[in-house]
């Protein structure tokens, strides 16, 4: 059981938090293959692959650019990555995301919303997903606006800062134990993992939320 009194911010990250991530992949993929087919070309495929396992790389290191590094791909103009990330990773799963919401999430947050800061912590920008999922939080914060990826916990002390909230009571709720859980760790706040303390937040665990 938690006590949810003692929180004045509870920061949710988005990707495999909010929503179930691998059918909204999965049906991106599908769209992906049908493009590939039509245009007789992996080249997009390859590129988003390349551009997923750079921002992996970069969050295990102290890159100072990393919103300008994560574009830099072998063989690829920034500008080309820039504009095939935002099509398929940005914009294509915006009308699917309702659908794969994840269960309780928005009673949760019309609860916490009563008594606490909700905000909204992400690698990614956030406010369209956000409004696709038919969610609003207090404040959001991604990686680009602090220069910083997870686990570094830059992003988690803005939002506490512009919350005026303890790490004491601050709570993240996330997907990633390397990532999200790691970032909690390093700004001194308690961290809930979605897939190892819980599924959805019908539970238990969130019962006395409010």
């Amino acid at each position: 059981m938690i006590d949810w009194d003692r929180f004045d911010l509870v920061v949710f990250d988005m990707d495999g938090t909010l929503y179930d991530q691998p059918p909204l992949r999965r049906r991106m993929a599908v769209m992906l293959a049908r493009e590939s087919i039509q245009s007789r070309s992996m080249a997009v495929a390859r590129m988003l692959g390349a551009y997923r396992r750079r921002r992996e790389a970069l969050a295990d290191t102290t890159a100072q650019d990393f919103a300008q590094e994560q574009y830099r791909l072998p063989g690829r103009d920034p500008e080309t990555v820039r504009a095939v990330v935002r099509e398929w990773m940005e914009e294509r799963p915006l009308p699917l995301l309702r659908r794969f919401r994840v269960e309780g999430v928005e009673a949760l947050f019309a609860r916490l919303s009563v008594s606490c800061a909700v905000a909204v912590h992400s690698d990614y920008r956030v406010e369209a997903k956000l409004a696709a999922l038919g969610l609003s939080a207090r404040f959001t914060v991604a990686a680009e606006d602090v220069g910083r990826l997870k686990p570094d916990p830059a992003g988690l002390r803005w939002l506490m800062a512009a919350a005026r909230a303890d790490p004491a009571r601050t709570l993240m709720i996330g997907d990633r134990d390397d990532r999200d859980g790691e970032a909690a760790r390093r700004a001194g706040v308690r961290a809930l993992i979605r897939g190892r303390d819980f599924r959805h937040y019908d539970e238990p665990i969130f019962r006395h939320a409010a």
